[in-house]
């Protein structure tokens, strides 16, 4: 990927149109001629932090950048001529970044910018609020939805005559769990702020005073009643820590929480003094709560934190579950808006608002460019005695697909079928380039099927056909991006020359190098012989000393004093015994009473001086060296020091490969100006100024 921004960013060596004759010409490559002010007009921008340099200084990079322009025109015609444009992986590497590209063009800008400064301005505030929710699904019939309204509206009417809010929603829970144990404060969501709860109940939730309730709101659950409890000034996750003491005597319990503050307040620590709270799972942490939403703490403490900063600790306050202090260690604050665009963008893609500005999007581009839903166009109306007489039916029909897609497609699953059932072939939707018709829709829901929560194939699938209709909208808007707007149509050109650029050069440099192993072969005896340990800028090339070991690691020194497993292992070092002969020696010496299993084990290795942690500056000859341990210790015995050397080709070809890369691009480059007959007219080059 890198390597694909720097040829892009490289690209602007190869844009801009011909010159007029009056400009000089800098430079011809296969038969195009490079003005001045063209060249210009691409070289400056490179240069900007050379305003103040030196002459000379300025001059190298003109020089550099004439050569940098001139290689990629002739590597820009060569790509054309191999046909580097059109290749598949091309193809799908622009579609994809395109599509990236395209997705802000293709929402309602005006739509989009409200809902980010809404979400901003929201996420200002946690709110804590309260339900009553009466489900019912999104395709419930008529009959259901009128009973459903009017159980939530008989709520409402209770509430507003001084019915409990809290226990009309525990109400609900036992109407509609009959058995079932409610949770205390049933219908508590606790706190919440933007994109936590669906759309319609976070747009109730903020239209909202504290203690107010609202009107019955629908969404894809039913209908709810909220009503708002508290509104706070902190939104993220908080980190505290407490001090609690639990409700049982509380009279002594209220005297130790205020001595523990007054104590507090002359400067002992929190965390020593939380070891004695009741909550014993945080009193070994200081206290300490793992990082938790408003919604996961009591609310008691969410208001206490409210006006602490990190560090600092609240007066002591009763709850129901007894006497409390806490301390804000830190607590999310909200980022700049700029910041939190690109992740309100991200949530908007799964959330409903989202939607929102796509479909305002699609309903003006219908408009814009004459698309029609034939499903919702009457037939042509004919006339009698100058009358228009009433149409009877719409120019396209959704019912015969309706009657055979099966239930399961509302469980995500509708498995093949004969496309010739459908014989009603009537365009639904005409665009100005095609028609789509009823085949290109069963198509397209077998293509996004996902489950839903619905009970009625027809309500599904006219609920799909406007996700459909606006699809293909989207499709035909987007196919006119280029025609409409140049910016956009100069970046995806600019972005589709640096991927040729960048597969011309992976083939014809990057894996061409790595594959040709007779030339890196001679590209490698040619440049090691230019080593030398001598210039410290060629020391990776070479190995630096490297030792050949032997560690056995003793268990138990009460076993095996460390000086008699010196003497034992230098004698074996001189007889040039290998590792499990060594360990063989060390263990005859244990008593045969011996709890380890393995009182011994050996492992070899062959380390490289300034790269290792076995062997101490000191230690680098051949010999054996103890290293103590809890217990035990290791014997490391030495048994050879190779002197620093060469690397062989097969060691060092990550180092020798970037400088073989670099030497065919060289070669490459000689090629193609010779191919495109490059002519730079240094003449015209050293009168250019800047």
């Amino acid at each position: 990927m890198k390597r694909i921004l720097l040829t892009i960013a490289a690209l602007a060596l190869m844009c801009g149109g011909f010159a007029q004759s009056s400009d000089p010409v800098v430079m011809e490559v296969g038969g195009q001629k490079i003005s001045q002010s063209e060249f210009m007009e691409e070289f400056l921008p490179t240069v900007a932090n050379l305003k103040n340099a030196g002459k000379y200084e300025k001059r190298q990079a003109l020089w550099e950048y004439v050569n940098l322009f001139a290689n990629f025109r002739a590597k820009t015609l060569d790509a054309y001529s191999l046909g580097f444009d059109t290749t598949a992986e091309l193809r799908t590497e622009l579609a994809r970044y395109r599509h990236e590209l395209a997705a802000p063009y293709l929402i309602d800008s005006s739509v989009l910018s409200k809902l980010l400064a809404e979400a901003y301005e929201r996420n200002h505030l946690s709110l804590h609020a309260a339900q009553i929710l009466v489900r019912i699904r999104p395709d419930a019939s008529p009959e259901d939805t009128a009973k459903a309204l009017e159980r939530i509206n008989s709520y409402y009417d209770r509430i507003a005559r001084g019915e409990d809010f809290m226990a009309l929603a525990t109400e609900e829970f036992l109407r509609v769990n009959p058995g079932s144990k409610p949770r205390p404060n049933e219908g508590d969501l606790g706190y919440f702020t933007a994109f936590d709860m669906v759309y319609p109940f976070e747009n109730a939730a903020y239209g909202l005073k504290v203690g107010e309730v609202s009107k019955p709101v629908r969404t894809r659950f039913g209908y709810h009643l909220v009503k708002l409890l508290d509104t706070v000034g902190v939104t993220g996750k908080v980190n505290i820590a407490h001090i609690w003491f639990s409700t049982n005597d509380s009279t002594h319990k209220r005297t130790a929480i205020n001595d523990i503050y007054k104590r507090l307040q002359r400067g002992e620590d929190f965390a020593t003094l939380a070891r004695i709270s009741d909550d014993k799972s945080s009193a070994t942490r200081g206290g300490e709560i793992p990082l938790a939403r408003l919604d996961q703490i009591p609310s008691e403490y969410v208001h206490a934190i409210v006006p602490l900063h990190d560090g600092e600790f609240s007066k002591p306050f009763f709850t129901q579950y007894g006497w409390h202090i806490v301390k804000l260690i830190h607590k999310d604050t909200l980022p700049p808006f700029e910041s939190m665009v690109p992740y309100y963008k991200q949530k908007m893609t799964v959330d409903p608002r989202g939607a929102e500005s796509r479909k305002v999007f699609a309903e003006k581009a219908r408009a814009k460019y004459g698309i029609v839903d034939l499903t919702r166009t009457p037939e042509p109306v004919a006339t009698r005695r100058g009358r228009k007489v009433t149409p009877v039916a719409m120019q396209a029909s959704l019912d015969q697909l309706i009657s055979i897609v099966p239930d399961s497609v509302m469980r995500g699953r509708w498995k093949s079928y004969d496309e010739s059932l459908i014989t009603d072939r009537r365009p639904l939707v005409r665009v100005p380039d095609r028609e789509y018709t009823a085949v290109d829709f069963a198509r397209y829901i077998r293509a996004n099927m996902a489950e839903q929560r619905m009970e009625k194939v027809d309500y599904y699938v006219r609920t799909r056909y406007d996700a459909f209709l606006d699809s293909v909208t989207i499709v035909y808007a987007d196919s006119q991006l280029e025609k409409e707007d140049s910016a956009f149509a100069a970046v995806v050109e600019e972005y589709r020359r640096g991927l040729m650029i960048f597969n011309y050069n992976d083939k014809m440099i990057w894996t061409k190098a790595i594959r040709d192993s007779i030339g890196f072969a001679e590209f490698y005896a040619k440049e090691s012989a230019k080593k030398s340990l001598s210039n410290p800028g060629d020391s990776i090339y070479f190995w630096n000393y490297r030792a050949r070991v032997m560690v056995l690691e003793v268990a138990d020194s009460s076993q095996l004093e460390p000086s008699k497993a010196v003497k034992l292992l230098t004698k074996a070092l001189s007889k040039d015994l290998g590792g499990n002969d060594m360990k063989e020696i060390l263990e005859k010496k244990f008593d045969k009473k011996c709890s380890d299993k393995t009182p011994v084990t050996v492992s070899t290795d062959y380390i490289e001086k300034g790269h290792q942690t076995i062997l101490a500056d000191g230690q680098w000859n051949r010999g054996v060296y103890i290293q103590p341990k809890d217990k035990g210790y290791n014997a490391v015995v030495v048994v050879g020091v190779d002197a620093p050397t060469l690397k062989a080709q097969n060691e060092a070809r990550g180092y020798y490969l970037n400088a073989y890369q670099n030497e065919v691009e060289r070669r490459l480059n000689d090629e193609l100006r010779k191919k495109y007959n490059v002519k730079i007219n240094w003449d015209v080059v050293d009168e250019i100024t800047y």
